[in-house]
């Protein structure tokens, strides 16, 4: 990735009222901009009738970077499914 605002650029011109898969299995050094783009993209979605999945769960880096911005302290079934495909957070 060469910079969020490439990528954000990039996920702008997907039709959101599609199904839209992500492949995030190569993150390997996260921010928090990453996630919030991720989660304004699946809003998007939905508002537009879609739905964004992640092709597999949040890997190691997402997930540290999930629990550090505190994504993870009030994280719905649905945020569980679509960040770790329903497997129970340890």
């Amino acid at each position: 990735m060469t910079s969020v605002a490439a990528v954000a650029d990039d996920l702008r011109a997907l039709p959101l009222g599609d199904d839209v898969l992500l492949d995030v299995s190569a993150l390997a050094a996260p921010d928090l901009s990453v996630v919030q783009l991720i989660h304004s993209l699946r809003s998007e979605a939905t508002a537009q009738g879609g739905e964004v999945r992640l092709s597999t769960p949040a890997g190691e880096a997402l997930t540290a970077l999930l629990h550090r911005g505190g994504f993870t302290d009030a994280m719905t079934p649905d945020d569980n499914a679509f960040w770790f495909h329903g497997v129970p957070l340890q």
